[in-house]
């Protein structure tokens, strides 16, 4: 098979890197401010209910129905190696993500500033090894069942925090759930230095206005954090007590950096439930 390569140029493809024995063809596309690398694979569409995603079909967050259509459609399979198939929910995940963007507020703005804060930043243009959109991607979906209340994405940077927290719990306890399948594990595995992903985005979520700066008229001194110790073991809850995933907690995590903004009294006295829950373990351990 013969090796193809264009200009690199804005918008150029690339498949150099394809070779006999690989099961994709890579194709490089440049864009303005960075090279995104597309592994094309052969598909085969199965419609085959999967016993595993029947439980995602009550989740909140996506419009009436549409995670019930979706799900319908069955799953892909693409080859594990020359000879097996594995199963894959990638397209699955991206209709669910189109589904949110058919929703008001700004669930596609948030992850998309967090993918280029994570290439940028947090992985330093690319060049050292970090999170993926992939695991963004699910943290977004994960954000949107946790956070279904339209208000909770109607202001950009509530919308951005409401991944962070999740981002940072999951960060925290070494565990990102999969979406369509709750006992896997994104992060086991990964091999990459969790706790140094952590203090980047901790270093983020405390003053972002550190890595969006785009103008020198920005420049000057930065606000003080929006946080105060004993976040991580904040953070660190649902690893011991699962019953912590949820609304609430999440809530709770929103009040610390002050951009909970919300009006709703049943889920305000929730989250207040929790604080003072936590606060009496915090007692209990010092």
């Amino acid at each position: 098979m013969h090796s193809l390569q264009s200009a690199n140029r804005d918008g150029s493809l690339n498949a150099a890197s394809l070779r006999e024995e690989q099961l994709h063809l890579s194709l490089l596309v440049s864009s303005s401010w960075r090279t995104i690398n597309f592994h094309v694979v052969p598909v085969v569409r199965r419609k085959l209910g999967v016993p595993a995603l029947e439980g995602a079909q009550q989740m909140p967050g996506f419009p009436e129905g549409s995670l019930r259509r979706i799900l319908s459609q069955g799953v892909d399979l693409v080859p594990a190696s020359t000879q097996l198939w594995r199963t894959s929910t990638d397209y699955l995940l991206t209709r669910l993500l189109g589904e949110l963007g058919s929703l008001q507020g700004h669930r596609l703005d948030s992850l998309s500033i967090l993918d280029r804060v994570n290439h940028e930043s947090w992985r330093d243009g690319g060049r050292t090894d970090g999170l993926t959109f992939g695991h963004l991607k699910t943290v977004l979906l994960w954000a949107s069942v946790l956070f279904p209340a339209p208000e909770d994405w109607a202001e950009l940077q509530g919308a951005v925090y409401r991944l962070l927290v999740v981002l940072l719990c999951c960060l925290a306890t070494r565990k990102l759930p999969d979406f369509l399948h709750p006992q896997r594990n994104l992060l086991q595995g990964s091999g990459l230095d969790l706790g140094a992903i952590y203090q980047r985005v901790e270093g983020f979520a405390s003053q972002p206005e550190a890595a969006l700066r785009i103008h020198a008229t920005h420049l000057g001194r930065s606000p003080p954090p929006r946080i105060g110790s004993g976040l991580k073991a904040l953070l660190q809850l649902p690893a011991s007590d699962p019953t912590y995933w949820a609304t609430a907690y999440f809530d709770v995590l929103l009040d610390k950096f002050q951009v909970l903004n919300i009006q709703d009294k049943d889920r305000i006295s929730a989250m207040q439930s929790i604080f003072q829950k936590t606060r009496t373990l915090g007692g209990e351990e010092s």
